[in-house]
């Protein structure tokens, strides 16, 4: 058994493109009964995989030498956009998801972003559980690809506190 200080993140390789598919599909598939169609992560090809690895926003958490986890991160203006955070089954409930956000947030933060979105199955409690819990709120809904989305948000730079001048 791993403990959390013993999940580690970076950039995926080239190398690890047939992983990454695997961890998704075996993440997003039980999806599918729940949304009644195929989650467009599982209709994303090696292809689109290996551009997002070549332009360096997919991750991967590892255990040891073991992939057992990824996430998409990148930057749109200020905005950061987290997606495609997915980890083994066998692996889930290790904070292994919330040492990959933490991670995207904290990179997103350094590169100037002032708040993180990320898009998420309306219906998949879960899902919207974890993100509520880890400071995201609903800032509206949509349709990606015919499926139903809420768009969550959390805010990166928190109000100044003014100066106590007698400090």
């Amino acid at each position: 058994m791993y403990n959390y200080a013993e999940v580690t993140v970076r950039r995926a390789t080239m190398s690890e493109v047939d992983i990454i598919k695997d961890i998704i599909n075996e993440a997003y598939a039980p999806l599918k009964k729940q949304l009644g169609s195929t989650p467009i992560a599982l209709k994303e090809g090696l292809d689109k995989i290996s551009r997002h690895i070549q332009m360096g926003n997919v991750y991967v958490a590892l255990l040891g030498d073991q992939v057992v986890g990824t996430m998409r991160a990148s930057l749109r203006g200020k905005t950061g956009v987290i997606a495609r955070v997915a980890v083994r089954s066998k692996f889930r409930g290790r904070r292994i998801g919330t040492v990959l956000v933490d991670y995207a947030e904290n990179m997103l933060q350094h590169m100037g972003a002032t708040c993180i979105e990320i898009d998420v199955y309306g219906i998949i409690e879960n899902q919207l559980n974890f993100y509520i819990k880890h400071g995201y709120v609903k800032v509206g809904t949509g349709e990606s690809e015919g499926e139903p989305i809420v768009i969550m948000r959390k805010e990166l730079c928190a109000a100044e506190e003014p100066e106590d001048e007698f400090s």
